[in-house]
């Protein structure tokens, strides 16, 4: 039984494996920033888009260098159209390899995603027939 079931998962996870891969943008933003704006107090982040923390700040007492800039919208692009791979393909793991994956089946439809790829990308825009879902990490 442990076989059947090996035999089945197997093949989902590495039609998965490869296809998940993409190319990221490397490109440097300069560090975040805090200013201010009249009376206003604004953190810059590191792709220049401006948050207002005024409020908090004034009301609350936060200190605004201690907020966390993070990359700012847009900076951990998704995984679109993941392209599967089946066995026999180039880069189709080995029957040895080992990891993690989150892993849905949609309308008989089946899918697994490594782990090692979501924790670069985060998302995946999926499309199971005429069902469109995003698989989150």
């Amino acid at each position: 039984m442990k076989k059947i079931i090996f035999m089945v998962t197997w093949p989902v996870v590495a039609f998965a494996w490869i296809g998940c891969f993409s190319i990221t943008n490397e490109e440097e933003f300069p560090a975040a920033t805090v200013t201010q704006d009249g009376d206003r107090i604004l953190i810059v982040d590191k792709t220049g888009k401006q948050w207002d923390v005024t409020h908090a700040v004034n009301a609350y007492g936060f200190d605004p260098s201690g907020f966390q800039f993070g990359l700012g919208p847009n900076a951990i692009p998704p995984i679109i159209d993941s392209g599967m791979l089946l066995p026999g393909d180039r880069y189709y793991p080995d029957d040895w390899d080992t990891f993690l994956v989150i892993g849905t089946t949609i309308g008989g439809e089946s899918r697994a995603y490594p782990i090692h790829v979501l924790n670069r990308h985060e998302i995946v825009d999926e499309s199971f027939g005429d069902v469109h879902v995003a698989v989150g990490w």
